[in-house]
């Protein structure tokens, strides 16, 4: 890329995003803030820090106990408006090990969520920016978390900055216009990457309240920098990826309960594949609403890489929750990350929270190795929560299959995971979680080279099983203390932790 082209880039970046800040200063001044500053300070004692292999005995390496503590400062900030919608939450994780052999490390975990209305009606803009610890290869060593320093963990950073025009023209037509820049960029380990995105929209206005229509345009283009310290075996890193897509929707909506959709177009992309990337694609769906708080759609998807089903469920009560979608599409390590959230400030009932920052967040062994490689993700997913007054049940259920499109092969994972959390007494309560995970790859695949982590299993095939269990207790309105005990059994290691905690949380 020429200097040119970066200069120009750049001004067009800083003068959309003067744009913003003028415009957030004034929606900011009308918008309902809420602050929440949080301290997590915890002591941990675990019995394999480094996840050595435990399980055969011809291995040199010993598992080593150690005792460290982590120190998470967090802040929340949460700005609801007419034209603003803002959520920010960021935590330093400091973690200090005792042994003489691992290097103090600090994690940085960030979510930023901005929906602001620039021009009544008409003018948007979204920004948004995330920092989360990933897993580098999901046949190498994990806990489920950020804290073992195995070298096979690294922090992701994403951005994307999506300004958007919308206009109606009298009742019959709807123009939609919008446009993104987003990066991904990593630590240690991947191919960093900037995308460009661009999409219009012309649809039926509300004169039409049956029939629907629309005409869609699309272009995603994602460039990648040269590959830092992942080499890889079979996969030829890619300079740029292009896709671009036209379609045509029709819809009917016959009753409150029941609307049909159908979809056609064409698509043409631009990435290494051994097979045809470009063609027709057609999609048929029915959605079915019995209630305001049920929608189950069901359909068939057709593109070049073949037919795929359309599953898509969501069910709320009062005091329970359903989930379960099924989606095959054209992605990346770089899509995963954009799609990534690190907090959530909504629970599973829909209802504003304000995240615990202090919480060990979760890293899945489910993450594609972050190369510039596009493949078909076939992904399922379930969930359901049941609230009760002293008790909150929930499980998950998750399938993703990536097939590599430049080589034909295979990335295989499947995770269950149950929680239970009890309300002991006013004060006290205690909660339970199972979680078990597998992780498949077809034989001859090495994407990365093992002597870039600490331990590789050079196995085709990982499952990792974890008991997570404890008490909280409130010592104050503003503190508690945590007791909690996990267990993790993987195929080649085993560790065993004890950990007490005390968090702190202000809110205005």
């Amino acid at each position: 890329m020429s200097l040119l082209k970066k200069l120009i880039k750049l001004r067009f970046l800083a003068a959309m995003l003067s744009c913003f800040l003028i415009a957030f200063t004034n929606a900011a001044l009308t918008a309902d803030w809420q602050i929440s500053k949080q301290l997590t300070t915890q002591g941990t004692y675990t019995d394999n820090l480094e996840l050595n292999n435990t399980k055969i005995v011809a291995n040199d390496k010993k598992s080593k106990s150690d005792f460290f503590i982590d120190i998470t400062p967090g802040l929340v900030v949460t700005g609801k408006g007419r034209r603003l919608n803002f959520d920010f939450a960021y935590s330093p994780q400091y973690l200090h090990y005792f042994s003489a052999t691992s290097d103090d490390q600090v994690n940085h975990r960030l979510q930023l969520n901005t929906q602001a209305e620039l021009y009544k009606e008409h003018l948007f803009f979204d920004f948004n920016v995330t920092a989360q610890q990933e897993i580098i290869d999901s046949l190498g060593p994990s806990s489920g978390d950020s804290i073992n320093p195995t070298g096979n963990t690294q922090t992701t950073y994403t951005y994307q900055i999506t300004p958007s025009y919308k206009n109606r023209f009298g009742r019959f037509v709807n123009l939609d216009i919008r446009f993104e820049n987003n990066g991904v960029f990593y630590s240690d380990q991947g191919s960093n990457s900037v995308g460009y995105r661009s999409q219009i929209e012309l649809s039926n206005g509300s004169a039409l309240t049956a029939l629907r229509w629309g005409i869609n345009a699309e272009n995603e283009r994602s460039e990648f920098e040269k590959n830092t310290g992942v080499e890889n075996v079979l996969i030829q890193e890619q300079p740029t990826t292009e896709r671009n897509n036209i379609g045509v929707l029709l819809g009917y909506q016959f009753s409150k309960r029941w609307q049909m959709m159908t979809q056609f177009g064409y698509e043409k992309n631009n990435y290494v594949a051994l097979n045809e990337t470009n063609g027709e694609n057609w999609k048929f769906s029915n959605t079915w609403t019995p209630t305001a708080r049920t929608t189950f759609q069901l359909g068939a998807d057709y593109r070049y890489f073949g037919w795929s089903p359309i599953l898509e469920l969501t069910h709320r009560h009062k005091h329970s929750a359903w989930t379960a979608s099924f989606s095959r599409d054209i992605s990346s390590a770089r899509n995963e990350r954009l799609q990534n959230k690190v907090y959530a400030f909504k629970d599973a009932f829909g209802e504003t929270v304000v995240p615990d920052t202090g919480d060990r967040l979760a890293v899945r062994p489910n993450t594609a190795i972050p190369i510039s490689s596009t493949f078909i993700s076939s992904q399922f997913q379930m969930g359901y929560a049941f609230q009760m007054r002293r008790n909150t049940i929930g499980s998950t259920l998750r399938y993703t299959l990536r097939e590599y499109a430049e080589t034909g092969q295979n990335d295989e994972t499947l995770g269950a995971s149950l929680f239970l959390t009890h309300k002991l007494t006013g004060l006290t309560s205690s909660h339970l979680s199972l979680s078990w995970d597998q992780n498949k790859r077809d034989s001859g695949v090495n994407f990365i080279q093992p002597t870039l982590i600490t331990q590789s299993t050079l196995a085709n095939e990982v499952t990792n099983f974890t008991i997570d269990t404890g008490l909280s207790h409130q010592l104050s309105a503003h503190t508690n203390l945590d007791l909690q005990y996990r267990f993790l059994d993987s195929d080649q290691y085993t560790e065993n932790r004890v950990t007490l905690g005390l968090r702190m949380m202000w809110s205005n």
